[in-house]
């Protein structure tokens, strides 16, 4: 085969291959199902907790909402959340791992701890969902995935009344502080770092009690230190 004839089948190949990308990626466009066009969700829901509801959306860049029902009241509190990056690929890799979108595994184990509530993960993409929901599972990637979720919804709404506290009532500051710091300790909160700005300007805000400005130093380094582990399995 000469080289002209070579190089033009070469470019028949490449144009080809080129026409069949961009129509995929036309269709992707056309049914909203991009690679980066994913949503995530989680829910939990009990009447027996203080905090009742709690729902997360959120996308594959980490940018998403918090919100949640407290006590006997129907109010629904909401807040903007936008996860660190190790985070959010964390996230994003588990549900692949899974292939969850194509999946049709029921996660609830014959055990049933009800009486803890529900949780209710989802994911969707364009035209395609899914979503499971469980009380209990031995499934150790959706385990990871609901304590993700768990630990992200404790760390949002402990900065929400920290700030309220600080806004309203900033004698209840040092209290809101000890109850962050129990949940870092029991691996309760997904980014220990992300607390830190909040407690840095705590630590250096002088309308605030003199208690919860030392507690709050003691805190930032702790964090710095890494004392506090991530619900995010390494």
């Amino acid at each position: 085969m000469s080289s002209t004839r070579f190089t033009a089948v070469s470019l028949i190949l490449l144009l080809a291959v080129t026409a069949a990308l961009a129509y995929q990626k036309s269709q992707n466009l056309a049914d909203g199902s991009a690679v980066d066009d994913i949503t995530f969700s989680y829910k939990f829901e009990s009447p027996r907790f203080p905090i009742r509801l709690i729902e997360i959306d959120i996308g594959s860049n980490g940018v998403g909402e918090l919100r949640f029902k407290r006590g006997e009241s129907d109010e629904i509190l909401d807040c903007k959340v936008k996860l660190l990056p190790l985070t959010s690929a964390r996230i994003t890799k588990l549900y692949e791992t899974l292939g969850f979108l194509n999946s049709d595994a029921e996660y609830q184990d014959k055990k049933d701890f009800s009486h803890l509530g529900w949780v209710t993960l989802g994911a969707q993409r364009g035209s395609r969902g899914r979503k499971v929901r469980f009380n209990f599972t031995t499934n150790e990637l959706i385990k990871e995935l609901e304590e993700i979720f768990r630990g992200i919804a404790t760390q949002e709404i402990s900065l929400f009344d920290i700030e309220n506290a600080g806004r309203y009532q900033p004698l209840d500051v040092p209290k809101q502080l000890e109850l962050l710091e129990n949940d870092l300790r029991l691996t309760r909160i997904t980014e220990p770092e992300r607390v830190l700005a909040a407690l840095n300007e705590i630590a250096g805000d002088d309308s605030l009690p003199l208690i919860a400005r030392n507690h709050a130093k003691r805190m930032v380094e702790s964090i710095k230190k890494g004392k506090f582990k991530s619900t995010v399995r390494k």
